[in-house]
């Protein structure tokens, strides 16, 4: 398109908005790189920017580490619960905690109905 002479360009080729629309954002974009403050203040935006992302992925590391360390400490203190033979299931635990204390008072109120009958 250099090439050709801006008559032809002019005659031939439509321009639509669009198009205009994307050569001025070009244009623009060329000229921040061609102009040497622009590309300083760019490499030192950039360099700014980098910062920050470190500062965020250092956060996230610490974050990260620390969850690690809260699993390690967990799985640790599974692993040291004893737990009995007699009672693998949950629902036997339950089950032997809840009902024990019950059939224990109904006993002793069964014994002593049950002597203070044989007694008379």
């Amino acid at each position: 398109m250099d090439a050709l002479p801006p008559s032809f360009l002019h005659h031939h080729l439509p321009q639509s908005p669009l198009l205009q629309l994307h050569d001025n954002i070009i244009c623009n974009i060329r000229r921040q790189y061609i102009d040497t403050r622009t590309q300083t203040n760019l490499s030192k935006l950039n360099a700014d920017h980098k910062q920050e992302l470190d500062v965020h992925t250092e956060h996230m590391s610490i974050v990260v580490e620390r969850r690690r360390r809260a699993d390690v400490l967990e799985r640790m203190m599974k692993a040291h619960k004893s737990t009995s033979p007699v009672w693998d299931s949950e629902s036997l635990e339950v089950i032997a905690m809840k009902w024990t204390p019950i059939t224990i008072i109904f006993v002793v109120g069964f014994v002593l109905i049950w002597s203070s009958l044989k007694a008379l």
